[in-house]
């Protein structure tokens, strides 16, 4: 598919138009292709690297979906607020999304290169320079990827968010396999996953469409919308680091000698998430949507869903009991985990699903604060298990189910607070 015939084909949505069968397909494409993607990446890293060198990469990997899952709270408030003035008679007044996901995007930058002689001394030990560049680099670019998807996302383009989503996680596909085909080492193989930059940029090259997406304006100014956008990326930062983060948090709380033997474990937490996780994102604008719609429902508008992910999660948890370990060696046989962890690791990711579409309930409605709360505790406790003296297993394990509980909890306490508070007005 070239670019052009991916954000300029025929039957897509205009702005505001509902083409929910189409839009339902084209995101459930994007969450196939990127969960794909995603599990075929760290096959190939992990037969073409050393054990160690992948552990490290997976590091890596978690600090550059930590990075962009941070920013992709501009995704969240992008939806969120032109959703608002897309379905409702607000005023198209105010800031450019583009304006503060540039403004945020600049700072995101500098901050890192801040941190950059503890990251180099802490969080990497090999190629360190390099996995700084990347993830600079990723900082000051992925914002307008953001902007470009929650304004999609907020006008009901579904077809052309997912054709970018699916174009994004290809790229860097392609960029890996390449990588590892051309004998590249560790930093190659980091430099390589950049590639899916190029997403937004053939999108905004290629279609005015995609330009004029950008161009929206919001109903609020740039300092509220900054302001809301904080909100989003304090509740994102705790949810990356949660969802896809979490290899860092284990290496600072590890010794280097315990870390290095992680891989198994690590590789497990990813590959336990995928499956719900990486398709829930992609439907997160899809839910902000229809809860910025329906706010009378509160969280009985993803009813459905959260059914769904319940269901999904106690099955997985009892299949991964049985399949996980054989899958896990397909990896090679330096990849062997216990039955118990797999299984555990598969309900904590269902519990992060709840947490997550809770969360999305609760900022669809407004509700900025409870949302970050939520996701800053759930954060907390995770960070504060895994300091406990237990085994890297179980630390694991309790770290990945207390948090989103408690998360959970909060989510589900201003959700209950707002229903109570309709009863009672009317």
């Amino acid at each position: 598919m070239t670019a052009n015939s991916a954000t300029e084909g025929t039957g897509s949505a205009s702005p505001g138009t509902d083409n929910r069968p189409r839009g339902a397909v084209w995101v459930g494409i994007s969450s196939a292709v990127a969960s794909v993607a995603g599990v075929v990446i760290m096959f190939v890293a992990s037969h073409a690297l050393s054990p160690a060198d992948n552990a490290e990469f997976l590091s890596f990997w978690a600090a550059l979906f930590l990075v962009s899952g941070l920013l992709g709270g501009v995704q969240t408030e992008a939806t969120r607020a032109i959703s608002e003035v897309s379905h409702r008679a607000v005023q198209r007044s105010g800031a450019l999304v583009l304006s503060a996901a540039l403004t945020i995007g600049g700072a995101a930058a500098a901050v890192l290169l801040l941190l950059s002689p503890i990251l180099t001394t802490v969080v990497f030990k090999k190629d360190a320079w390099t996995s700084i560049v990347c993830l600079t680099v990723t900082a000051l670019l992925f914002p307008v990827h953001a902007a470009l998807s929650g304004s999609l996302q907020g006008q009901r383009q579904w077809d052309r968010f997912g054709q970018l989503v699916s174009l994004e996680s290809t790229l860097r596909l392609i960029g890996v396999a390449a990588a590892a085909l051309m004998g590249a080492s560790l930093g190659g193989v980091e430099v390589a996953c950049l590639t899916a930059l190029l997403a937004w940029m053939s999108f905004v090259l290629a279609s005015r469409r995609a330009r004029a997406s950008l161009r929206v304006r919001t109903s609020l100014g740039l300092r509220a919308l900054l302001g809301n956008m904080g909100h989003a990326l304090l509740s994102a930062a705790s949810s990356a680091a949660l969802v896809v983060g979490f290899p860092i948090l284990l290496k600072l709380t590890t010794s280097a000698q315990d870390y290095a033997l992680t891989a198994p474990l690590l590789l497990a937490v990813s590959l336990t998430r995928a499956p719900i996780m990486i398709p829930l994102q992609s439907f997160q604008g899809v839910a902000i949507a229809h809860v910025v719609r329906n706010p009378d429902e509160g969280w009985r508008a993803l009813l459905k869903p959260l059914v769904w992910v319940a269901g999904i999660g106690l099955a997985g948890t009892v299949l991964a009991w049985f399949i996980g370990p054989p899958l896990m060696l397909i990896f090679g046989p330096a990849y062997v985990i216990s039955p118990w962890v797999v299984s555990s690791l598969t309900f904590a990711a269902a519990l992060m699903a709840i947490l997550t579409l809770l969360g999305t309930a609760v900022i669809s409605l407004g509700h900025h604060a409870a949302f970050s709360t939520g996701w800053i505790v759930a954060t907390a406790v995770c960070v504060g298990v895994l300091l406990l003296p237990l085994g890297t297993d179980l630390r694991t394990v309790l770290s990945l189910t207390l948090g989103p509980l408690c998360g959970i909890a909060i989510h589900a306490l201003s959700l209950g607070a707002r229903r109570r508070g309709i009863v009672r007005a009317s």
